[in-house]
């Protein structure tokens, strides 16, 4: 059973998610987001539902990248936690996160699973309180940021005490450069960060390989 929940049948391998130090429920849902199987629209619809494919945040259609990478939303949250690293582009989709996070982030392989499961199961429980208590307007992505670092506030502390100061460390800049940008009206917000480019994607793949 443990083999196969930790390898899928093109060899992807999981056993990451299965030894975090975080809630069962959390690696399960991180299970299917990178099975690619979560139920956005898109898989419903693979399953005969009918209804409004849209995303519940904007009016393009609702995809695992498109909810949890490039919808406006997303795009808000990922480039102020890459302006907290002092990076210069975001992600849009796990596997450029995964590049993100080892190019800006000292010991970024650590933090993979505990920054994917905080910010993705904060961005999928606020679509569906839309979706379910058809609270559909978010008024502003600060809500989603905090949820997520109340989580990693909680499960920092089932890490050692030299991690646990290094995640609380980590929560206090993203807040602090959230609070900032996100106060500000929106017609003087500053322009956040775009997604990398082909040439920035290359720069990252061949960083990766030294």
């Amino acid at each position: 059973m443990y083999d196969h929940l930790s390898l899928d049948e093109s060899g992807s391998n999981f056993k990451h998610l299965w030894k975090a130090k975080l809630p069962y429920k959390i690696k399960i849902f991180l299970w299917l987001l990178e099975k690619g199987v979560i139920l956005t629209k898109d898989n419903l619809i693979k399953r005969k539902w009918v209804g409004d494919p849209s995303c519940y945040f904007c009016s393009d259609n609702e995809n695992i990248n498109h909810l949890f990478f490039c919808c406006p939303v997303a795009k808000v949250i990922w480039g102020i936690i890459a302006m907290s690293l002092g990076a210069n582009n975001i992600p849009t989709d796990i596997d450029q996160y995964k590049r993100c996070v080892n190019r800006w982030l000292l010991n970024g392989t650590f933090f993979h699973t505990l920054g994917l499961a905080a910010f993705c199961w904060a961005i999928w429980k606020r679509r569906n309180k839309a979706c379910f208590d058809k609270k559909k307007m978010l008024t502003n992505p600060l809500e989603i940021i905090s949820h997520a670092c109340e989580m990693l506030s909680y499960w920092a502390g089932l890490y050692s005490k030299e991690m646990q100061a290094t995640i609380l460390a980590g929560v206090k800049t993203l807040l602090s450069c959230a609070h900032r940008v996100l106060s500000q009206p929106s017609t003087s917000q500053p322009l956040l960060l775009t997604q990398a480019t082909p040439d920035e994607d290359e720069e990252d793949d061949h960083g990766d390989d030294l």
